[in-house]
């Protein structure tokens, strides 16, 4: 493809080789939706820390999923950490199959740290880790909102050895570059769940635009997401990029 677009859409956000400069991004989540019921004991996740660093997928939780817990998201590894620092459960998500074949209603904590830790890396280092020569993207068609808003189309071939939703996914730029959308097939919720990701509420951090509002939506045929059926709300606040220390 032309790279004017991807280039484009990462120095709306903020820039590709500042990126470069970037350790990691402490973020505090807050999600509702019901089909967190399917899955967790909840259809809230509240005031969950979240620091997600951008050289690889590789995120740390603090007090979660418990109090006193420290949870850490390593590619397809996951490892929980009880209050005096020793492991008390962990799992490689690349051998097993379980989280997506298991007949149970609820995840255990590593199944949730894993779908929450995947989520969260992909999702604050979009744009920037498409970047990345393992990532395929093809220029789309443009698609054209209900309102009449035009909004240009990235195709996406993740890499294997990035834990995502799934492999194929599309994201969708305003005219200024910035996301607004995601269209994926979350793979680990079911065969049923095919989505659209609504992303919207935009603000700068140290020059970094993020957005702070993500709502999903089943997805329809025709590509319009179904909105009076909204299945997950997540918002990000106190957002904190921290540097690397040779750039400090």
């Amino acid at each position: 493809m032309d790279d004017t677009l991807l280039q484009r859409i990462m120095q709306a956000h903020g820039g590709f080789n500042r990126w470069q400069q970037v350790e990691s991004v402490q973020v505090d989540i807050n999600i509702f939706g019901p089909i967190l019921i399917t899955r967790f004991k909840s259809p809230w996740l509240s005031n969950v820390t979240a620091n997600i660093f951008t050289d690889k997928p590789y995120v740390s939780f603090h007090n979660f999923p418990e109090e006193n817990m420290t949870s850490i998201f390593d590619g397809f590894d996951v490892y929980i950490y009880n209050a005096n620092d020793q492991i008390i459960c962990e799992k490689n998500f690349k051998t097993d199959t379980s989280l997506k074949t298991k007949a149970r209603l609820h995840w255990d904590h590593l199944d949730l740290v894993y779908f929450l830790g995947q989520a969260m890396w992909n999702y604050i280092c979009t744009p920037f880790m498409l970047g990345s020569e393992h990532f395929e993207c093809m220029q789309g068609d443009d698609w054209l909102e209900a309102d009449g808003n035009r909004l240009s189309t990235l195709r996406v071939h993740f890499p294997d050895n990035i834990p995502s939703h799934c492999r194929q996914q599309t994201f969708y730029f305003n005219q200024q570059g910035l996301l607004q959308r995601m269209d994926y097939h979350a793979e680990t919720l079911g065969p049923v769940a095919i989505g659209t990701q609504l992303c919207d509420q935009h603000k700068t951090v140290d020059g970094f635009v993020f957005p702070t509002h993500r709502r999903v939506f089943p997805r329809l045929w025709n590509g319009r997401a179904l909105r009076p059926l909204k299945v997950m709300d997540g918002r990000l606040q106190n957002i904190l990029v921290n540097w690397h220390a040779s750039t400090c």
